[in-house]
């Protein structure tokens, strides 16, 4: 396990059955409640910035240091080549296959879309601070085994997407999508580099029509 992970695992204050408690309450449960009907399907963006909201406090609450949430200068530097090389890859992947996977068009004018333009980032920010930041420190409290932190992390990510329209679209690209994000946080930790690498694969991911939802883009 990389040190800079572990230093965040150890540095955790909760008890196991508080850290599954919570996983359960932010992870699982909200989604549960928008399949099951009890929270309507366009009051689930509501419902999410209500979660974020909810989650740092939890985190200030909890004292969780800037360093456990994988923010740290030397790690940005040290990192930086293996995260360029990610993006890289899949955002030469999302370009190729986008058009035929989605069969929309590449979203034009995109630059007039003030709504695109600011969602998509928002979204990633908090998307890797509570999935990557918080998750894999917690995950690697209850669990020893990578295989199974990155397993759950990924599985956990792509439920969040369930709730996103064109499933079929949708979920793959969060599978796979999610599995790199686990594995590259896992290896590297380093929040602000995986932000910026979720930020530019959402804008493409957005771009070629994967996560679109009327009136709101992701």
């Amino acid at each position: 396990m990389n040190e800079h992970l572990k230093y965040s695992i150890e540095n955790i204050k909760n008890t196991r059955k508080e850290i599954t408690l919570q996983i359960l309450l932010v992870f699982i449960l909200p989604i549960l409640l928008v399949h099951l009907g009890f929270i309507p399907l366009n009051r689930r963006v509501l419902l999410m910035a209500i979660i974020v909201v909810v989650f740092l406090v939890v985190l200030f609450v909890e004292k969780w240091s800037w360093r456990m949430l994988g923010v740290q200068k030397s790690t940005f530097k040290k990192y930086l080549l293996p995260y360029a090389i990610f993006t890289l890859v899949m955002t030469l992947l999302i370009t190729q296959f986008g058009e035929s996977i989605t069969k929309v068009e590449e979203l034009s004018a995109w630059w007039n879309h003030q709504h695109f333009l600011y969602t998509f980032f928002v979204v990633s920010v908090f998307q890797e601070i509570i999935y990557r930041g918080y998750l894999m420190p917690a995950l690697g409290r209850l669990f020893k085994n990578p295989l199974f932190i990155i397993a759950l992390n990924t599985a956990l990510f792509v439920f969040l997407h369930t709730i996103f329209p064109n499933p079929l679209v949708g979920l793959p690209v969060a599978l796979v999508g999610g599995l790199g994000f686990a594995i590259m946080y896992y290896r590297y930790p380093s929040l602000p580099l995986i932000i910026l690498s979720h930020s530019l694969l959402n804008f493409y991911a957005v771009l070629y029509g994967f996560f679109v939802i009327p009136g709101i883009t992701y």
